[in-house]
């Protein structure tokens, strides 16, 4: 239920943005409202294991706090890296492979099919957003695609440790975390608002250095694949 209704609001959050713009803090308070929402339902990160031990940390309060951070954060970042056609989709993808994969070894069954069915619907999305695209993604598909990413991440927690279903995906989504990070650090030490929107980005470089549209989407896919592997 919280899987299903929290996708919803998701895209629904993001396609009225698609049609009527919306400001920055109205998106932010609605993907914190869906976060709180999972979270009320049952996906939460309210334990940690430590990595080769087997001591199991409850965090208690400051589960809440995380989880919603979690939620929001991967919503964002697949929204971010949506700069060229194909390259949100793509690594969904890749990521929605590696969820299936954690979910068939961790015998969740739900995940599994649910992810599935995202590898699914992403393959037949790519044929018409790979350049020369037809389709679009929008925040619609962006918010869906984090938001199911984010929920599976927790629901196969739930037959482990939280930390490793947690990691494979930040470790996947790694080069968007770090051109997001420097992306922030670059507008701080120029005094410019943070979260303006710039042409500085790792696919605008790599664009402006002379790379095709095409050739740069697959490079890109290139390093983020070789982070999933060692997420995985």
């Amino acid at each position: 239920y919280s899987i299903f209704s929290g996708g919803l609001s998701a895209f629904l959050l993001g396609w009225g943005g698609d049609v009527h713009p919306l400001g920055a803090k109205i998106k932010l308070l609605g993907q914190i409202l869906i976060a709180c929402f999972a979270y009320a339902c049952g996906l939460t990160i309210d334990r940690v294991g430590i990595p080769f031990t087997d001591i199991i940390l409850n965090i208690g309060i400051f589960g809440f706090g995380i989880t919603v951070i979690w939620i929001v954060a991967i919503m964002n970042l697949i929204n971010l890296i949506d700069g060229l056609d194909g390259l949100a989709g793509g690594v969904g993808l890749m990521l929605m492979i590696l969820l299936a994969f954690l979910a068939y070894q961790g015998n969740v069954a739900f995940s599994f099919v649910l992810a599935l069915g995202m590898v699914g619907a992403l393959l037949g999305f790519l044929f018409h957003n790979f350049p020369p695209v037809k389709v679009y993604l929008g925040d619609s598909g962006a918010y869906l695609i984090g938001y199911v990413i984010a929920a599976l991440s927790l629901l196969n927690s739930e037959k482990g440790t939280v930390l490793a279903a947690l990691l494979a995906p930040t470790l996947a989504l790694a080069l968007p975390i770090a051109d997001v990070g420097y992306a922030i650090l670059r507008r701080g030490l120029r005094g410019l608002p943070l979260f303006r929107a710039d042409r500085e980005h790792i696919h605008h470089r790599l664009l402006g250095a002379g790379f095709s549209h095409k050739k740069t989407v697959l490079i890109l896919y290139t390093i983020s694949l070789i982070g999933l592997i060692g997420g995985l």
